[in-house]
């Protein structure tokens, strides 16, 4: 688990991603992270690389968290909802939550059976 605190090291477009990506994986229904057929959800920083989650700056100090994921045989919509909230409830239990602004959630792909691969589906639920 990574350190989400303001102490923690690295930038806060870093620690943002961190923690969102972190939140939107302990979501049921979230098989995993990916950085989509493009590798456009990755946040970079140095060596820092976040994969599955995209993190730019907005106007007036916040970041727009965009995350690409992997979901189970699950209704999208409700999911992708779960994921903001769960995003929201931990930076605000962090002290973050001032930095968020728009959070939007893409599905690349559905797994059906998780030892297998799925068929690649895109699907894209924003706030």
């Amino acid at each position: 688990m990574v350190d989400h605190t303001p102490t923690a090291p690295g930038s806060d477009r870093v620690r943002l991603a961190h923690l969102a990506l972190d939140a939107a994986l302990a979501v049921d229904g979230v098989h995993t992270a990916d950085a989509g057929p493009r590798g456009m959800h990755l946040t970079v920083s140095g060596a820092s690389v976040v994969r599955g989650v995209r993190v730019a700056a907005e106007p007036g100090g916040r970041y727009s968290v965009d995350l690409g994921l992997r979901a189970r045989m699950v209704a999208l919509p409700a999911l992708a909802d779960a994921v903001r909230a769960r995003i929201a409830r931990s930076a605000q239990i962090a002290g973050s939550e001032n930095l968020v602004g728009s959070i939007s959630v893409t599905f690349h792909d559905i797994v059906d059976d998780p030892q297998r691969p799925a068929n690649v589906m895109t699907v894209r639920a924003e706030r």
